[in-house]
């Protein structure tokens, strides 16, 4: 993870092929083809030729164990991807899933974890890690009387 990476969550390396469509309340969605970038338990990133704007909700397609999910999403971030100029990398906030979806989710991101750490030998970490664990020692130390 990047240093300006403010995800609390572990993000997973994906290559999924993932379909996305400017959500509607009305009307029949028009799925667009991509591919999934990362996935979280709270967001998921995508590359996609569209430029959604900030704020915009997104129902997403994608297959996980033989399973297709939609989920319903908000665009938090958009940049350029490196790799090819005329795509969009787009960061989106997990809105609405249906509970048994994202108990497959959670049970597919739990394996490509343990997959990741078997892979390099150690766990990822989540952001602020450290120092969560030495506030919490502070903490503790505080709330102990001094022995006399």
């Amino acid at each position: 993870m990047g240093k300006n990476d403010r995800r609390r969550r572990t993000r997973i390396p994906v290559s999924k092929v993932i379909k996305h469509s400017k959500y509607q309340v009305l009307g029949t969605p028009v799925f667009e083809e991509n591919s999934a970038v990362d996935l979280s338990s709270g967001g998921i990133s995508f590359q996609t030729a569209q430029e959604y704007k900030l704020g915009t909700l997104v129902l997403l397609e994608f297959e996980i164990g033989g399973e297709a999910l939609k989920i319903l999403v908000c665009v938090a971030w958009i940049k350029k991807s490196k790799e090819d100029l005329s795509k969009h990398i787009v960061g989106a906030e997990l809105i609405a899933i249906d509970p048994e979806h994202k108990k497959a989710m959670q049970t597919h991101l739990a394996k490509l974890m343990k997959l990741n750490e078997d892979s390099k030998g150690n766990k990822p970490k989540k952001k602020n890690e450290k120092k969560r664990k030495t506030k919490a020692k502070k903490a503790k130390a505080k709330s102990k009387p001094k022995k006399k």
